[in-house]
C-alpha cells in the first residue's frame, strides 16, 4: 500500500492524540456536597459511574477513530503496486511519452474512442513538475518525435498532444521504443537524474507482441498504460480484396474478399463490390475470431486500370474506418504471349510450334478467346517487344546475350513470369545466367547442367506432384495420362542446396528434374525440361491442357497485389510498359498527399514514396493515361483488438530496466477509491457517536 499524499500521515496522527486530551480535560469533577445520610446516594452514584465510564471510552473510541479515518483519507491510500513513473513526483528525470496513433486507436466503446481516453493519460505525464525534461512520440507506422531529445518545453507537448489525431497506419513499436531508447541515452546526464518510459496505447497482440525493451538504457523505468476496454469490443473488418487471375476486358473475373470476425459469435455478412460501371455482392457466415472470403464474379467493359471498393453492408462494430477497402485491377484486351526463339513459324512440328499451339489452342469461333502470341527473335529482343506481354515464352532461343539475359531478368523482378522450354546445352547456360542475372530473389531449386556421355532415350516421368498445379486438373487420372510419355534428350539437373522440394514438380526416372518452378518476388519461372519434337508429349491429350494450367499459375502468381499500407515507404518497380520516368505523374486521392519521386532504373522506373497517406487509390499517369494504379489501405491488423496479456511484457525488459503494467480504464477503482469508504467510515463513527450519547445520556 502506498500514498497519494504521504506527508498528511506526518501531519495528521498527532491528531490522534486530540480526543484523548479532551475527554482528560473535560472529565468531571468531584463536588461536596452536605448531606446527611450517605447510603442511598453512594448507591446510586456507583450505578451512574458504571454507565459514564462505559459512556465515556466508547464516545472517546468513536472520537479518535474518526480522526484517523479523516487523516487517512485526505492522505489517499493507493492499493496495488507503486507505480514506477507518477506524474508529480519531484527531482531531476527525463521521460519519454509514446502515444499510440494507430487506427486502432479509433475503435468506439460505449460513444468514446479509445484515442480520447489515452489523450488525457499521456497529459498527465506531461504536467509540469520542476525538473522534468519531456518529449512526445506520436507512433505510428514510423515515429514523429515533438522534439529531437527531452525538452522543458512541457507547454509546446502538450499542445501537440492536443493537436494529435489517429492516424489510419499500424504502429511499429519497436521503432518507437528505438527512438526513445536514443533520447534517453542522450539525456541520461548523471546517475541522479531518473529515466523513464511512459507508454499509452490498447497494447494489441499483433503489434505488441515481439517487442524487445532490452534496447532501452539500464535504470530505465518503464510503464505501460493500456486504454483497452476490460472487455474487447467486437468488430468486423474487410481485411483484403483481389481477383482471381487476369482481369481481361469483356470477361467474367473473380472477385475475393476476405473478411474478419473479431466478435465472440458468428456472423452472416454481406459484401458490396463496386468495380468499374458495375456493382456486385457477395454473402456467406463469418465464425467467431476468424476470416471468411467471400467470392463472385464480375464483368468489366472498361479496360486498363480500373479502380474498385469493397464494403461491409449492414455493419455496426467498433471500427467503421476497416469496413470498406479499396482495390484496382488491370483489365487487358486479353492475354498476350511473347514467344522469344529463333525458330520461324512457317517450320510446322517444332518445338516453338508445339508450344504456341499450345499457349492458344484452336477453339471454336463463338469460344474463342483473344489470347495471342507475339513471336519476338532473340536478336530483336528489347524493351518494347515485350513491353504488352504479359507471359513471356522462350523455346530455342540460342545463345542469349548478357544485355538480353538482364532484360528477361528485369521482366521477371517487375512481375513478368517466364516459361522456358530447355533441350538445348545452351539452354543451360542461359538459365544459369537468368538466375546469375535475377540475384537471390530467383530460388531456383535445381540447376540444369549440359548433357553429358550418351542422349537420354526413351525415358518416363516417374514421379509427378499429383496434388499440385499443373497436375492437379487431372485427380487420380494423372498417373494413367503419364504413363504413356516418352522423352528423348533434355539436360541433366542436381538439386542445389535448400531448395524447396515442391519446386519440383516432375522428374524423370533417372531422377533428373522434369517439370521445375522458382518464384522471383511476384513472378514465377517455370522450366520444362523436355525436347518436344523428340517426345510423344505434345500428341498426348495431357500437353495442352497442362500448359494450360500452368500459365494460369503462372499468370496468377505474376500479378502483384496492388495494395500497400497507409503510412509505410513504397518502393514500386513500374510495368514495363509505363516507360521512361520522364513525363510521369502521381495522382495522389486526396491533393495533399505525398506523392514521393519518379526515377529511372537500369530495369525501368522506379516509384518511391517515403509514407503513402490515408485510404485511396494512387495513379501513375502519362497525361490522362493511366499506367499503374496502387490501392492504399488500413493494414488488416489493425482490425483485431485483442490486447495482449499484461504478464507477456516482462520477460522482455532485460536486467536493470523495471517494468509496471497499468490498466488505465480501472485503475482509479482499483487503486484510488479507498478514501471515499475511509471518508463514509469517518462519517459514520460520528453518527455513532451521536446515537450513544443520546442513549447513554445521564
Amino acid at each position: 500500500m502506498s500514498f497519494l499524499h504521504p506527508w498528511l500521515l506526518g501531519l495528521g496522527l498527532p491528531a490522534v492524540a486530540l480526543p484523548v486530551v479532551i475527554h482528560w480535560l473535560t472529565r468531571p469533577r468531584p463536588r461536596r456536597l452536605p448531606i446527611s445520610t450517605l447510603r442511598f446516594i453512594q448507591e446510586a452514584i456507583r450505578q451512574r459511574r458504571a454507565v459514564h465510564r462505559l459512556r465515556d471510552l466508547l464516545i472517546l473510541g468513536l472520537r479518535t477513530a474518526a480522526v484517523l479515518l479523516l487523516v487517512w483519507a485526505f492522505a489517499r491510500p493507493l492499493i496495488g503496486d507503486r507505480p514506477l513513473v507518477s506524474p508529480g513526483e519531484a527531482g531531476e528525470a527525463a521521460r519519454v511519452v509514446i502515444l499510440d496513433v494507430s487506427q486502432s486507436l479509433a475503435a468506439d466503446v460505449r460513444g468514446i474512442q479509445l484515442f480520447e481516453r489515452a489523450r488525457p493519460a499521456a497529459a498527465g505525464y506531461l504536467a509540469y513538475v520542476p525538473g522534468l525534461r519531456a518529449n512526445l512520440v506520436l507512433a505510428g507506422a514510423r515515429p514523429r518525435a515533438v522534439f529531437e531529445r527531452p525538452s522543458s518545453n512541457l507547454a509546446a507537448l502538450r499542445e501537440a498532444l492536443a493537436e494529435a489525431r489517429v492516424r489510419p497506419e499500424r504502429i511499429d513499436a519497436q521503432a518507437a521504443i528505438t527512438a526513445a531508447s536514443d533520447m534517453l541515452a542522450k539525456a541520461a546526464g548523471d546517475a541522479e537524474t531518473r529515466l523513464e518510459l511512459v507508454i499509452v496505447s490498447d497494447f494489441q497482440r499483433d503489434n505488441w507482441s515481439r517487442v524487445d525493451f532490452s534496447v532501452l538504457p539500464e535504470r530505465t523505468r518503464i510503464q505501460l498504460e493500456s486504454v483497452a476496454p476490460p472487455e474487447t469490443p467486437a468488430n468486423l473488418a474487410v481485411l483484403r480484396v483481389g481477383s482471381q487471375g487476369q482481369a481481361e476486358l469483356g470477361g467474367a473475373v473473380t472477385l475475393e474478399a476476405e473478411v474478419g470476425n473479431y466478435s465472440p459469435a458468428p456472423r452472416q455478412v454481406r459484401v458490396e463490390f463496386t468495380a468499374g460501371d458495375g456493382v456486385y455482392r457477395a454473402e456467406g457466415l463469418c465464425p467467431p475470431q476468424a476470416r471468411t472470403t467471400l467470392t463472385t464474379t464480375a464483368v468489366l467493359q472498361a479496360g486498363g486500370w480500373q479502380t474498385g471498393r469493397a464494403r461491409l453492408l449492414n455493419v455496426e462494430d467498433a471500427l467503421p474506418e476497416d469496413d470498406a477497402r479499396p482495390f484496382v485491377l488491370d483489365v487487358r484486351p486479353g492475354t498476350v504471349y511473347a514467344l522469344v526463339t529463333r525458330e520461324p513459324a512457317s517450320q510446322l512440328a517444332s518445338s516453338s510450334y508445339y508450344l504456341e499451339r499450345a499457349l492458344v489452342p484452336a477453339r471454336p469461333r463463338e469460344t474463342r478467346g483473344t489470347e495471342k502470341v507475339i513471336r519476338v527473335r532473340p536478336d530483336q529482343l528489347d524493351r518494347d517487344a515485350l513491353a504488352a506481354a504479359d507471359l513471356v515464352a522462350v523455346d530455342h532461343p540460342g545463345k542469349l546475350s548478357a544485355e538480353h539475359v538482364a532484360l528477361l531478368a528485369a521482366f521477371l523482378q517487375r512481375g513478368r513470369s517466364i516459361l522456358y522450354v530447355a533441350a538445348e546445352p545452351v539452354d543451360a547456360v542461359n538459365l544459369k545466367q537468368l538466375a546469375d542475372a535475377a540475384g537471390p530473389a530467383l530460388k531456383m531449386p535445381v540447376e540444369f547442367l549440359p548433357p553429358s556421355g550418351p542422349a537420354r532415350k526413351e525415358q518416363r516421368w516417374t514421379f509427378v506432384r499429383a496434388n499440385l498445379t499443373p497436375f492437379s486438373l487431372f485427380g487420380d487420372a494423372v498417373s494413367a495420362a503419364v504413363a504413356p510419355l516418352r522423352f528423348n534428350g533434355g539436360l541433366n539437373a542436381r538439386p542445389l542446396p535448400g531448395a524447396l522440394a515442391d519446386d519440383v514438380l516432375a522428374a524423370y526416372g533417372d531422377s533428373t528434374a522434369a517439370l521445375v518452378t522458382a518464384t522471383c518476388g511476384a513472378a514465377t519461372l517455370a522450366v520444362l525440361n523436355a525436347d518436344l519434337p523428340a517426345s510423344n508429349l505434345p500428341g498426348s491429350p495431357l500437353f495442352v491442357p497442362m500448359v494450360g494450367e500452368l500459365v494460369d499459375r503462372l499468370l496468377g502468381g505474376g500479378r502483384r497485389e496492388e495494395t500497400v499500407f497507409c503510412g509505410e515507404t513504397v518502393i514500386v518497380d513500374l510495368p514495363p510498359d509505363a516507360g521512361p520516368a520522364a513525363g510521369l505523374r502521381v495522382v495522389p486521392p486526396e491533393p495533399a498527399a505525398e506523392t514521393g519521386a519518379l526515377s529511372d532504373e537500369p530495369g525501368g522506373s522506379v516509384w518511391r514514396c517515403p509514407a503513402v497517406g490515408g485510404p485511396g487509390v494512387y495513379r501513375v499517369a502519362r497525361g490522362e493515361t493511366t499506367c499503374f494504379a496502387l490501392a492504399a489501405a488500413i493494414p488488416p491488423e489493425e482490425s483485431d483488438l485483442r490486447p495482449l496479456d499484461a504478464n507477456a511484457f516482462e520477460s522482455g525488459s532485460g536486467p536493470g530496466r523495471p517494468i509496471h503494467f497499468l490498466a488505465h480504464t480501472g485503475r482509479e477503482d482499483r487503486r484510488d477509491s479507498w478514501w471515499v469508504w475511509l471518508a463514509v467510515a469517518c462519517v459514520a463513527c460520528l453518527l455513532v457517536e451521536v446515537l450513544a450519547l443520546r442513549l447513554l445520556r445521564t
